[in-house]
């Protein structure tokens, strides 16, 4: 019988950060963030409040990791859907579409999550900056996926780019907003999200063909 392994500290902390974070996620999703405190987290890990507090400093601070690590996960599965396409902006869009269709809003209780966390930390400007840091790399995300259709020289297009970049991400999230609260009808929220893309795909490039075109 082969001798169990001795995790070092570092190992030790990081497999109870890692089981935390899992059930936090089974509470938050099942029950709800308002609902779920954080001993009743420690409980369903198996672990004691202090280990808690020993990673996390607040319950907001354990929510953003978990719907951090869904978004991870969703935008990984985005890239790996990308990359098997032609490159082509059809094929795109269309992989797009499908990913938000089987991947994103099929799944409620992690949008449902996003937005109580949202309420919560709006009163509490330290968590909203850390918030919005995790932000960041959905709207890196989408600054690449534009840029990708546009001419080399495209982020010179500055304001106009970001307000691209910002639009898309807005429509998405009033369109998965829409589909958890049945505003927006079924089957069309990734049409309107992929119609969006396209839209400021054609206002940047025409933007940018004049600035050429008076140079």
């Amino acid at each position: 019988m082969a001798a169990r392994k001795v995790l070092t500290r570092a190992e030790s902390q990081a497999q109870t950060r890692e089981e935390l974070i899992e059930a936090a996620e089974r509470l938050f999703y099942a029950d709800g963030y308002h609902a779920t405190s954080l001993a009743a987290i420690a409980a369903e890990a198996g672990r004691t409040i202090g280990a808690v507090y020993s990673n996390f400093d607040s319950k907001e601070a354990l929510c953003l990791e978990v719907l951090r690590s869904w978004a991870t996960t969703r935008m990984s599965r985005l890239a790996n859907t990308i990359a098997a396409t032609d490159g082509s902006l059809e094929q795109r869009l269309d992989a797009i579409a499908t990913w938000w269709d089987k991947q994103l809003i099929t799944d409620n209780a992690p949008l449902i999550l996003a937005a109580e966390y949202g309420i919560s930390v709006l009163r509490d400007p330290a968590q909203q900056a850390r918030a919005v840091e995790a932000c960041e790399r959905l709207v890196d995300s989408g600054r690449v996926l534009i840029l990708d259709h546009l001419p080399e020289h495209a982020a010179e297009a500055g304001e106009l780019l970001e307000d691209g970049v910002h639009g898309v991400l807005a429509a998405g999230i009033g369109l998965a907003a829409g589909s958890v609260t049945g505003l927006t009808p079924p089957g069309r929220s990734s049409s309107i999200l992929t119609a969006t893309i396209e839209f400021w795909l054609q206002r940047l490039g025409a933007a940018i063909g004049a600035g050429e075109n008076a140079e």
